[in-house]
């Protein structure tokens, strides 16, 4: 019964905040790009399959999974290399049934130029010596923790701090996550996020403030083994509810609510090589690779865009350690 309740509670906030006012579409967008290859490979399906560092990202409940001291880097680069986005996270358990993690994600833009002074009205013509560059960036933090409630059930929680610099102008915000993560049957899991479960304010130093709107998301993912092959087959898919009215960017919309859905499958190995693909919210395949060594494994993710803009790569370096305590 406490499952049933959880999931109530999630979904009766979610449908509350949806009737406050004063949200802005796409305010958030710049969280949504993701932590970690592997799941990025698998279109972002992995609400309920997420079980290592990655979790403070994608569902903070898994994050009671991970084992050991965990750390992982990513490095992605988008739009034809001008878009810069990094992840880097730490996991590690307190005891038998509550872990912590931390998650830093910063996603940049380097040597935008900046023409505003550059106009000379006398000569009626642009003075290039006078063209400066500036960067921007989207930083957020996240500070995690989840706990164990029963052999089935998982529970996290997600702290986030934000940080956006657009040079003339910047920004802080603060918000709250929610997760689950519950195992049906041996093989059958299901995970539940809400995200920005109060709504994520972001405060400008022009005193705008802009709001996140919360998001729901579910998820499915099974697992089918053939030890004789020493093979293993994860499929999984996410159901993406969004609170933003969104008309034309969601695959299905309803009043305010529109509806994404993400598809993923990973093939395993011996637990050392995987082959990874999905389809993401926006319907762009997506596939990667995976190889596993002892305490250190690597994972890449290709993400095909339109040709005009350039494809999306990302390389993971995720370590396995000790417990330090």
């Amino acid at each position: 019964m406490a499952k049933h309740r959880i999931i109530f509670l999630l979904i009766f906030v979610a449908v509350q905040m949806v009737q406050a006012s004063g949200f802005k579409k796409y305010a958030g967008e710049f969280l949504a790009i993701g932590g970690g290859s592997r799941l990025s490979a698998m279109g972002g399906a992995g609400v309920a399959l997420v079980n290592d560092v990655s979790a403070g990202y994608w569902n903070p409940a898994g994050l009671s999974l991970a084992k050991g001291f965990q750390i992982q880097f990513t490095h992605g680069k988008q739009f034809i290399s001008s878009v810069q986005h990094d992840y880097l996270g730490f996991s590690h358990p307190l005891n038998q049934k509550t872990t912590v993690g931390l998650s830093l994600i910063y996603f940049t833009v380097n040597g935008i130029k900046d023409s505003r002074q550059a106009f000379n009205e006398a000569d009626n013509k642009v003075d290039y010596s006078k063209i400066r560059t500036f960067n921007t960036g989207d930083y957020s933090l996240f500070l995690s923790i989840a706990k164990k409630r029963s052999d089935r059930l998982r529970l996290g929680m997600n702290v986030k701090m934000i940080y956006r610099d657009f040079n003339v102008e910047n920004a802080l915000g603060l918000g709250f996550d929610l997760g689950l993560q519950y195992d049906l049957w041996k093989n059958l899991k299901v995970g539940a996020l809400l995200r920005d479960v109060t709504s994520t304010m972001i405060a400008w130093s022009t005193n705008e403030k802009e709001f996140i709107a919360p998001s729901l998301r579910f998820g499915l993912s099974y697992l089918f083994n053939w030890p004789v092959m020493n093979l293993s087959l994860k499929p999984s898919a996410d159901l993406q509810i969004l609170m933003e009215g969104r008309d034309y960017a969601a695959q299905v919309n309803v009043g305010p609510l529109s509806l994404d859905s993400f598809w993923g499958l990973e093939l395993d190995y011996r637990h050392i090589v995987s082959w990874r693909a999905g389809l993401d919210d926006l319907q762009r395949f997506n596939t990667g690779i995976g190889l596993n060594i002892p305490k250190v494994s690597f994972d890449y993710a290709f993400t095909n865009y339109a040709s005009e803009l350039g494809n999306v790569h990302r390389i993971s370096v995720h370590l396995f350690l000790d417990r330090l305590f």
